[in-house]
């Protein structure tokens, strides 16, 4: 993760980054709200011995990274198992056990990816926790000119 922030030439390229930033959220929230059937991760692919592979660890990664900058709290097990198919291409602790998949495994567990991200995102959109509003200060009556002082001095 990078430690440093991003350094913009002025604040209209800032601004730019971050409208543009924004734009693609809601326009990926909108399709997984309305056309979740259209929603497809963004996988990458390599070409290997003539064969087009399929590279899943970037987008799990990249998920994972998002998982845990959000702090989630506890799933349920069953939604513990969706985010554990994605954990398993994006953790470095689960490379040994996807070198462990047979093909049929792995390209198995490839396509219970989008799935996995569609059940995550549906539960996360109906058991949101709002946002905390600070509450203003309220400070208690003050004492009126000709009132009795609180703290019982005359």
């Amino acid at each position: 993760m990078p430690t440093t922030c991003p350094r913009w030439a002025n604040d209209r390229e800032r601004d730019r980054f971050v409208n543009l930033t924004l734009q693609h959220m809601s326009d990926v929230a909108e399709r997984l709200d309305d056309y979740p059937e259209q929603f497809e991760p963004l996988f990458g692919t390599r070409e290997e011995e003539g064969q087009e592979l399929t590279i899943v660890g970037e987008w799990c990664f990249g998920y994972m990274r998002g998982v845990g900058l959000g702090s989630w709290p506890a799933l349920p097990a069953e939604l513990q198992a969706e985010l554990d198919i994605i954990a398993l291409h994006g953790t470095e602790a689960q490379f040994p056990a996807v070198e462990a998949l047979s093909v049929d495994d792995f390209l198995a567990s490839v396509e219970r990816i989008k799935p996995a991200a569609l059940a995550l995102y549906q539960y996360w959109t109906e058991h949101a926790q709002p946002a905390e509003v600070p509450q203003p200060i309220r400070n208690d009556a003050k004492v009126g000119r000709n009132d009795p002082c609180p703290c019982g001095q005359r």
